[in-house]
């Protein structure tokens, strides 16, 4: 049985690989240190294609940005400069991510402003509300990052990690928002819509700080444990970057209990649709104009204690009336005291669509007599 069992599994054994030699890893770090002609060549490259992609509104072209895209390295040869206690190393580093960044956020700019963009989609209003679960991802995209750097075997994993992170999106729609106004427009699909409050430079770039701490400190903590450094040595810097996350995890979190109270109020716009179907449908009536009726976006603020709620619906035309809406806020507002808040201060877009029915049964035959 045993060698039944040996055969199937090969001698399995748990393989540690091999780690990268200490000079070798840290002549690739010092190399990826450098701010390069390659370097901006490939990152404003990177920053044009993502500008393009998010103002296109295509996914596929954002993606094909985060792959060409070399910042994730700069910020690898940081945080292998950290647990090394390498100051030179630190700071070359450091220059090139803020080189790096203000490339990034002005080629973007400048795209924005030549094309004239003045309204937004969904690819870039996805990037402006950061909370800790995109530090989440970006520790873990950093974990996977820095461990597959000290093992020949796992260096294709690269590309995987740089898509998870993201770091030129984010800078790019920094950019992007600082060519506009204050209000926003916003489109969804065919519909636009204006006035909506103009956060995009700063969620987006605390979105970008959030990959950048969170890459740091986690990278920092897997060269920690490889023993590429000693705690001994490099214990300020790790305490100073602990306490960069600490801050950081204060604005996330504010930004989490915010997605959290939108989570449950896009829920409750989806009860509010549901009883009005059902309703309908016990009055005998056709409810297939509230089957029509979707949730095209939706914001939330909290702010002592108030959540300030941006909805934009696609619904037939004059469907909904300032009754139903009122109805709407009122259910709302229940289920926000529910959640620890004491008022609701909510603002409907609406998007109409025009729902023909035809008949297709043919036209009685007129009478003979009939002229």
């Amino acid at each position: 049985m045993l060698r039944f069992a040996d055969s199937l599994s090969g001698h399995w054994a748990v393989n540690l690989e091999t780690k990268v030699p200490r000079v070798e890893l840290y002549e690739t770090r010092i190399a990826s240190s450098k701010p390069s002609l390659g370097f901006f060549v490939l990152l404003i490259s990177s920053a044009v294609i993502a500008t393009l992609g998010l103002i296109s509104n295509s996914t596929a072209v954002v993606i094909g940005a985060m792959i060409v895209s070399p910042l994730m390295d700069s910020i690898l040869s940081l945080a292998f400069g950290l647990a090394v206690s390498d100051g030179q190393l630190i700071r070359r580093s450091a220059v090139t991510v803020t080189l790096g960044v203000t490339a990034v956020v002005s080629t973007s700019a400048i795209i924005s402003l030549l094309l004239g963009i003045g309204h937004v989609q969904s690819e870039i209003t996805a990037r402006t509300s950061p909370n800790l679960i995109d530090l989440g991802i970006a520790v873990a995209a950093a974990v996977a990052g820095s461990f597959s750097m000290t093992r020949e075997r796992l260096s294709n994993s690269i590309a995987g990690v740089a898509i998870a992170v993201a770091l030129v999106p984010p800078l790019c729609v920094s950019g992007i928002g600082l060519t506009l106004g204050d209000d926003v427009v916003a489109v969804f699909g065919r519909g636009t819509v204006a006035g909506l409050t103009n956060q995009i430079a700063e969620g987006s770039f605390l979105l970008f700080l959030a990959n950048l701490i969170g890459i740091a400190v986690a990278s920092l903590v897997v060269f920690l444990l490889q023993q590429y450094g000693s705690v001994g040595r490099c214990w300020r810097n790790l305490v100073l970057w602990l306490g960069l996350l600490g801050l950081l995890c204060i604005p996330l979190s504010s930004s989490l209990h915010d997605f959290s109270v939108r989570q449950e109020l896009d829920a409750e716009f989806g009860r509010i649709k549901a009883g009005q179907i059902k309703r309908l449908k016990m009055a005998q009536k056709n409810p297939r104009l509230w089957t029509r009726v979707r949730l095209m976006y939706s914001s939330v603020r909290v702010a002592e204690n108030k959540a300030s709620v941006d909805l934009v619906l696609n619904a037939p035309e004059d469907l909904l009336n300032q009754a139903s809406i009122d109805t709407m806020q009122r259910n709302m507002l229940e289920r926000s005291k529910a959640l620890g808040l004491e008022d609701l201060d909510l603002n409907v877009s609406v998007i109409p669509n025009r729902v023909y029915r035809f008949n297709i049964d043919p036209p009685a035959p007129s009478r003979s007599g009939d002229r």
